[in-house]
């Protein structure tokens, strides 16, 4: 939350208190470089106004930040020295740094939560690639049926992203929302940056400034990203997930095209759209990205660029139909037994923090017999003393 220039303090202090859990658990797991790899990471001012504005956010967040300093040119040219190399001396430049910076393979951290719970109950049981055709509620439980057999529920946990959605919608929640699928790609530029640099945030722009970060899986490889355009898929390049999300009232009703225009003119998106489309593009793509770059790196050049083919995701930004109005933040919708996560917003980094809130919840669900050792986990990846 320290570098994250759009969020206010209190909002920053609950995304460090979930972050942490996250921390200590990989932190549990011993230098294992394929898993994560510790960092810096920093918000990067460029010229007098960004520079005021970290200063002063400086002030107000260091006395609940101890990781964080303020950093300017030199400190800056000693430790990303392609952050100041042809850059105009004259031009205000400064940072706030924070020594907490993890670059996460979140892939293998799924596998190994996995792996954690299967060396606790072997009997644990699992079900992969297998897609759901339908699911319903009966009497006390849920009938869950795939193309193999039909699971027995008393909880069921959508961790689907927008599909969450859909699959709630079809059990009567969650009427008033459908979901913006914004997609985010990333272009590779070699080995220019050594930690995570982030931008200050555009003023009243619901989506991240591009920002760059050594990529985990070839940490000579710098990757800068993500743009941000709107697309009509469930998946990204799962072409077939189209149909999935015209069942969504966002493009197949008047209210929700009714509702998009108003947010995209509104949060004035018509020019941030159009030019995140550029950005995808062949050719004209890497020449209109260099702009949005040379904050950063200011020698950065047209062929440095390459556009990552087939990577990105979908991000699944929820649009609420009665308020006509995008709806920032971590989205998850609780019915009957039932809980639909929608976003991860803000991000992975609170990943084990959502892991703690569902598993209360659900143990809410079961009633009488079951609960939740909340000693047990302050104790092994909270603020509790390790002796407790």
């Amino acid at each position: 939350g320290s570098t994250e220039t759009n969020y206010s303090l209190t909002h920053a202090l609950e995304v460090q208190k979930a972050a942490r859990y996250l921390r200590n658990y990989l932190d549990s797991k011993g230098d294992d470089s394929s898993l994560y790899r510790k960092t810096l990471r920093m918000v990067l001012g460029v010229g007098p106004r960004e520079v005021v504005k970290l200063e002063e956010r400086f002030k107000k967040f260091s006395p609940h930040y101890p990781d964080i300093f303020l950093a300017y040119q030199k400190w800056l040219a000693d430790n990303e020295p392609m952050i100041m190399r042809g850059r105009d001396l004259e031009q205000p430049v400064c940072a706030v740094v924070s020594t907490e910076g993890y670059i996460v393979n979140y892939r293998r951290y799924a596998e190994e939560l996995f792996w954690d719970t299967v060396k606790i109950n072997p009997d644990f049981d699992y079900s992969f690639n297998t897609p759901v055709q339908s699911i319903k509620f009966s009497d006390d439980h849920y009938e869950v049926k795939t193309l193999t057999n039909t699971f027995y529920c008393k909880v069921v946990l959508f961790e689907a992203g927008p599909y969450s959605l859909l699959f709630a919608r079809g059990l009567g929640y969650g009427l008033e929302y459908t979901i913006l699928p914004v997609a985010g790609s990333f272009y590779s530029a070699g080995h220019l940056l050594n930690n995570k640099v982030y931008r200050v945030q555009i003023e009243g722009m619901p989506f991240a400034a591009i920002h760059g970060d050594p990529d985990i899986l070839d940490m000579l490889d710098t990757r800068f990203g993500p743009t941000t355009k709107p697309l009509p898929l469930m998946e990204r390049h799962h072409y077939k997930t189209f149909g999935d999300f015209m069942k969504l009232p966002l493009l197949s009703s008047i209210q929700g095209i009714s509702t998009l225009l108003r947010i995209v003119n509104e949060n004035n998106l018509w020019e941030y759209a159009a030019k995140n489309f550029i950005f995808d593009m062949p050719i004209i793509g890497p020449a209109a990205f260099l702009r949005e770059v040379r904050p950063i790196i200011p020698t950065i050049k047209y062929t440095d660029l390459k556009l990552r083919r087939g990577a990105g995701g979908i991000r699944p930004q929820v649009v609420n139909l009665k308020t006509n109005k995008l709806e920032m933040g971590d989205s998850s919708i609780v019915g009957k037994n039932a809980i639909f996560n929608i976003t991860p917003s803000p991000g992975a980094s609170v990943s084990m923090a959502n892991g703690q809130r569902d598993a209360k919840k659900t143990v809410e669900f079961l009633g009488p017999g079951y609960w939740f050792d909340e000693e047990k986990f302050q104790k092994e990846l909270g603020e509790l003393p390790k002796s407790a």
